[in-house]
């Protein structure tokens, strides 16, 4: 009997499955540029070689490296806030004791 529901619903389940995949490559695809700061860091490069060469002022600089920065340090809390996730998940406790670095990202 189970073969025979198998057989006959499967048309519907091929399909589903089949969106599901890609959905999941989607959200996988999605996942990755939001947590890949390499573009971040180029950016910040070639700000300062147009500084440097003279193309921006100062004022431009410091507005553009601002936001570089702001981009790079919500970058940073999403990677800590999923290892987070993946540790409760896990039934790993967070160390509130010991000794803590502050390294100027993210809140204290």
């Amino acid at each position: 009997m189970f073969l025979l529901d198998d057989l006959l619903l499967l048309p519907l389940r091929v399909p589903v499955a089949g969106f599901r995949w890609v959905m999941k490559q989607i959200q996988t695809m999605a996942d990755e540029e939001l947590m890949n700061d390499q573009p971040w860091k180029e950016r910040l490069i070639e700000l300062q070689m147009m500084l440097e060469l003279g193309e921006i002022s100062e004022e431009d600089y410091g507005r553009e490296e601002a936001q570089v920065f702001a981009a790079l340090r919500a970058i940073r809390a999403r990677r800590e806030e999923i290892a987070r996730q993946i540790a409760a998940e896990r039934g790993e406790v967070e160390d509130e004791g010991g000794i803590g670095i502050y390294t100027g990202y993210g809140e204290r």
